[in-house]
């Protein structure tokens, strides 16, 4: 149960990576001054963030099927 969940939980944190702070950033440069972290380290923070969410919500789904 919690390997499935580690596993399924490097997806998701890749598309929130990607989404929220990559794609944004090389699309619209503009919109971000030098208020914003480096790319690199907000990109960390996403990754971990939303890998924690994302395995906390997939054991969540898995403890409930095994009930």
């Amino acid at each position: 149960m919690f390997r499935r969940a580690l596993k399924f939980a490097i997806g998701p944190s890749i598309g929130i990576t990607l989404g929220g702070i990559i794609i944004p950033r090389i699309m619209f440069p503009n919109l971000y001054n030098e208020t914003y972290p480096s790319i690199p380290v907000q990109a960390g923070l996403y990754f971990v963030a939303g890998y924690i969410v994302s395995f906390l919500v997939s054991l969540l789904i898995e403890w409930i099927r095994s009930k």
